[in-house]
């Protein structure tokens, strides 16, 4: 074991007698992490160490005490200049890199960054990286599946700008809207391919198509990319959707000498999956259920994306030839007749001479210099969003081994409709330099950005180079961030508006002016897009497009940080474009996630990397238009209350500026001022972080099939897990025992009891949609979750409601008395006109504040909006119905019509799915206990048990409620805050243990009882009481 741990060092001879960067705590440092591999089902992270000193180390009981955990074997020895490779699965590594590691390690290093910490025997820590995504650590993550690497091992590894993304040479590291031109094309892209439609296989055998000796002559020749549903196409399949699900590809390439070729790199646009051979052998899969797809097989998951992906290839020369050689593709769409598009291109580029990629764990990194570059600590504009007349000033903290020669910042003025994409040339060449100087602060260089270049609604870019005596000069973004620009937006604050409800109408009361204050306005935060005119009404109007891909470019501003070079399209499905106020989806750049806070003000514990804005606009044609987004709000809200993990979701007051004017006197619907939207969260991996669900497949339901929006690592990656699931329920009738093992029937009954309560009946089995399935890794149980709630709270809403599995599980006996005894209890906690209705005026109080509020302003905005009839199709947009269905023809009166129709509803729960004439008697609670209710002294006595059936258990439950406080949300009861297990033995009194409750806050504790059947009581009427505060 000893041997293989003293690998070979090649950077200790071209270390001698150079100045070192601040060289870390030694001997040994991290040097490699490999923490976002491409393919997230593969075990393939690691973090490679480096001994950096003249002496054997002996690692013996040495161990990662954070991030990850793992505890060095008695023999383990580094060598002086040597690597040693700890793995998560050292047999993959072995297989995918050809190199011996430790391991495996406990935990999973954070895609998101996290601290590694390597102590030694006794516990003293030895070396500590904490890394990030993003400045001024690189950004990785996805493909090529690059790591980060530091520049050399004697540098100081706690600081980012010492590591870079693990490439060196004349391929590019990012993905971009058209392929990198730095390394010859062997296959250009928009190139002329061969192809064959897969509405059979392509040959016979069904391999044979991808041997370079296949006679290709009778398929047409296409010009790149081919497909459908987008406008960019050189070849459109205009038959494809519905009646085929793949195409095959083919493209003979030469190659004068294989040996001078180092590497391959395809950059492939594509939707949705597909399959590579080079000269036969299979050189690449992605999103394909294998390397062997029938020709009807479709992709495991929908993509969003219309940029060139890079995929590094294996290693050439297994398979390349001199002369002609021949890439065959086989390409997927996701779905036969569901998907909204379908693409191929591709451009296959070769590395000749000085190319270096990694990652390489126990070999030099193909980073490595022997001299460090000038580092970049920080870059920060102060103050973080100026109001216009004010110095902002730029500071570098850089420090360098020698003298910085130059320290320069490159200023772009982005100015209100005159917005500069990162695609247009102008964002190329816009650029004014300003010099930072050495204030005397230990490496901190400032530049004083003159007051008249902050003007209001302008947005303002920058980067920074700084370059040494001898010349060495680093850039910063650095050129593996997709947001090439630091950046602040000038802003003095959202302004008053004046609106009416109807401008010229005949109606005195709609035709008045109201100008809403810039108080109101500010009740709900902004979003401010920055956008192309042309672009922002093409996507949510003109074009009409129904793809995935997300295809304008813009910036948003939320919460005074820039979020440059953002991309957007409208969302919704075959409704997208139906009301003329359009739903929106935004994606952000890996490394600039969105910090988006809650409605009260406190952030996400997980940053989001795509915004869905729900448009608050009911279809016309169903009468509800004017609940303005609490229809969803409180539907969501509701769900995740009752223990069903759903969408986070808050109000969001959108703004878009494409314009010189903010807001035109003459005629309100134009201007910075979009009125209101509802931030919902994306179904995803990031969704299975924040409701804390284990890493698993999280399908979109779509047809009677799914869609991977989450690819679990350990989990089927050919939805081979979904398909069993369906075809065993659908197909066959399984036993009371196959469903527990495999439904997590609790949260199902969370589940179908929140749905009968809002009449979420959007739902059918036939459809398939408005729902996503989740396989749990830990349970192998599936999970039920909601999603698009608009279509709810009234019995005339759209659909059955008869999910798949209503009519397969409640009607079984024993699952119906489980399902009822659930449907009790929340209705006694939650689905009612107490705290059911606190849920609803909570979150109207959110937008409703005052007179006029916000909500008038949306209405002043969107109903009488020429685009709601210019835009709008099938009945569903349309002028002047704005409160139609609510008596008092106002917010409010929809407010109490949600109000009144879950009280409605919850007396037909009763009286239909509840209804059990054997349940035990409710119980009743009294306090014995002091009446000042003291923290030590809170005493509590049920009733005797009395019902049909004899006594089985009594349980009692506390929960908290408190009214919503600044950067703070409401509690309500449903929550438990303590629930004593079930008590067997009848024992009539109780004493809350004191550690439960917190003095001065408000508690409600009940008692239920279960009988020997299984049946539960509804819970007692509840004892409500404030703890007194002091000891």
């Amino acid at each position: 074991m000893l041997k293989f741990l003293r690998l070979a060092c090649a950077f200790c001879s071209l270390t001698v007698n150079v100045a070192r960067a601040a060289s870390p705590a030694g001997p040994v440092v991290i040097n490699e992490i490999h923490y976002h591999p491409d393919r997230k089902t593969e075990p393939a992270e690691f973090v490679e160490l480096c001994n950096i000193s003249a002496d054997s180390v002996r690692l013996a009981g040495w161990s990662f005490s954070h991030g990850i955990h793992y505890t060095f074997p008695d023999d383990a020895v580094i060598a002086p200049g040597a690597y040693l490779v700890v793995a998560e699965d050292p047999g993959f590594l072995q297989k995918k890199f050809g190199v011996n590691a430790l391991g495996p390690y406990r935990g999973h290093l954070s895609s998101k960054g996290e601290r590694l910490t390597l102590c030694d025997a006794a516990g003293k820590i030895v070396n500590k990286v904490t890394f990030q995504t993003g400045f001024p650590w690189p950004v990785v993550g996805g493909k090529p599946g690059y790591s980060i690497e530091l520049l050399n091992p004697t540098f100081d590894n706690t600081l980012g700008g010492n590591w870079r993304a693990s490439v060196a040479g004349n391929f590019s590291p990012t993905s971009t809207s058209t392929p990198a031109a730095s390394a010859p094309a062997l296959v250009p892209q928009r190139a002329s391919w061969r192809m064959f439609k897969g509405t059979r296989d392509a040959s016979q055998p069904a391999s044979a198509w991808r041997a370079p000796g296949f006679d290709d002559s009778q398929w047409p020749p296409a010009n790149l990319p081919a497909g459908y549903g987008e406008d960019f196409l050189a070849t459109r399949l205009n038959d494809m959707r519905g009646r085929y699900s793949s195409v095959y590809f083919r493209r003979a390439f030469v190659v004068e000498n294989p040996a001078s070729i180092a590497a391959l790199q395809l950059d492939a646009l594509y939707d949705d999956g597909f399959n590579v051979w080079i000269n036969g052998t299979h050189v690449l899969g992605e999103n394909v259920p294998g390397p062997e797809p029938p020709f009807n097989a479709t992709a495991p998951s929908a993509r969003e994306d219309h940029t060139y992906q890079t995929f590094d290839l294996p290693a050439p020369r297994g398979y390349l030839r001199r002369g002609t050689n021949v890439i065959a593709v086989h390409a997927l769409n996701s779905s036969l007749g569901e998907s909204s598009d379908f693409f191929f291109d591709a451009r296959l580029r070769a590395a000749t001479g000085g190319f270096s990629r990694g990652p390489t764990p126990g070999a030099p990194n193909a980073v490595f210099t022997p001299v460090a570059p000038p580092v970049f600590h920080s870059v920060t504009h102060l103050p973080q969003q100026p109001k216009s007349g004010e110095p902002v000033r730029l500071v570098a903290h850089i420090t360098s081994t020698g003298a910085l020669s130059n320290v320069t910042a490159l200023i772009q003025l982005v100015n209100p409709g005159g917005y500069i994409e990162l695609t247009d040339p102008a964002y190329q060449t816009n650029w004014t330099a300003v010099p930072l100087h050495d204030d005397g602060r230990d490496g901190r260089f400032t530049a004083l950005l003159p007051a008249t270049l902050q003007t209001h609604r302008r947005l303002v870019r920058y980067r920074v180079t700084a370059t040494d005596a001898a010349g060495r000069s680093v850039t910063v973004p650095y050129a593996d961030d997709p947001q090439p620009n630091f950046a602040y937006f000038v802003y003095d604050g959202v302004p008053a508006w004046r609106a009416a409800i109807e401008p010229g109408s005949k109606d005195p009361k709609r035709a008045a002016l109201t100008t809403f204050s810039a108080d109101t306005l500010r009740q709900v935060p902004a979003y401010h897009l920055i956008g192309k005119k042309f672009a922002v009404e093409g996507a949510t109007w003109t074009e009409k497009y129904g793809g995935d891909a997300y295809k304008w470019l813009g910036t948003l501003v939320y919460d005074g940080h820039v979020y440059d070079h953002i991309h957007y399209r409208a969302r919704g499905g075959g409704w997208r474009y139906a009301m003329g106020k359009t739903m929106w989806k935004f994606a952000f750049n890996r490394g600039h996630d969105l910090a988006a806070r809650d409605n009260y003000g406190r952030p996400y514990d997980t940053k989001w990397t795509r915004l869905n804005l729900g448009a608050c606009i009911q279809q016309g044609n169903y009468g509800h238009r004017g609940e303005q987004g609490v229809f969803e709000s409180a539907g969501f809200k509701l769900f995740n209350l009752a223990s069903l993990e759903a969408p986070a979701t808050h109000f969001v007051h959108f703004r878009v500026i494409t314009d010189a004017v903010e807001a035109d006197p003459a005629n309100q619907f134009e201007g910075d001022f979009w009125g209101l939207y509802l931030a919902v969260e994306q179904p995803g991996g990031r969704f299975l972080d924040e409701h804390d669900l284990p890493d698993g497949n999280f399908y979109k339901m779509v047809g009677g099939s799914g869609e991977l929006n989450n690819q679990g690592p350990r989990a089927a990656s050919d939805k081979s897990d979904l398909n069993q699931f369906l075809r065993t329920y659908t197909g066959t009738r399984p036993a009371d025992a196959w469903w527990r093992t495999n439904l997590d029937l609790p949260r199902y009954f969370n589940y179908r009891a929140v749905v009968e309560a809002i009449h979420h009946y959007d739902i059918d089995e036939g459809a398939g949609k408005n729902y996503f399935y989740y396989l749990n890794p830990q349970t192998a149980q599936w999970s039920v979750h909601p999603w698009d709630l608009d279509l709810t709270w009234a019995d005339s809403m759209h659909g059955g409601g008869q999910d798949p599995f209503r009519d397969r599980v409640l009607p079984r006996p024993a699952f119906n008395r489980e399902y009822q005894n659930r449907v009790r209890e929340l209705r006694d906690l939650l689905l009612n006109d107490d705290e059911g209705w606190r849920v609803i005026d909570d979150l109207a109080a959110q937008i409703n504040r005052g007179s006029p509020s916000f909500v008038d302003a949306d209405r002043a905005k969107w109903d009488f909006h020429p685009a709601l009839v210019k835009y709008s199709h099938s009945g569903n947009g349309g002028h002047g119905r704005f409160y139609q269905a609510a008596p008092t023809k106002d917010f409010a009166g929809m407010v109490r019509l949600m109000k009144d129709y879950l009280k409605r509803r919850g007396a037909w729960m009763d009286a239909t799915l509840a209804n059990d004439k054997a349940i035990p008697a409710t119980p009743a609670v009294t306090a014995v206990g002091p009446p000042d209710f003291p923290r030590k002294h809170l005493q509590f006595r049920c009733a005797p048990y009395a019902g049909a059936n004899p006594f089985a258990a009594l349980q009692w439950r506390l929960g908290e409620i408190a009214p919503a406080a600044a950067n703070t949300a409401p509690k309500y009861e449903v929550t438990a805050v303590w629930e004593s297990p079930n008590l067997t033995t009848f024992t009539p009194d109780l004493t809350l243990p004191p550690d439960a409750v917190t003095a001065g806050h408000t508690y409600r504790l009940r008692a239920r009882f279960q009988d020997t059947t299984g049946r539960w009581s509804h819970w007692s009427a509840p004892v409500q009481f404030t703890v007194k505060k002091g000891k």
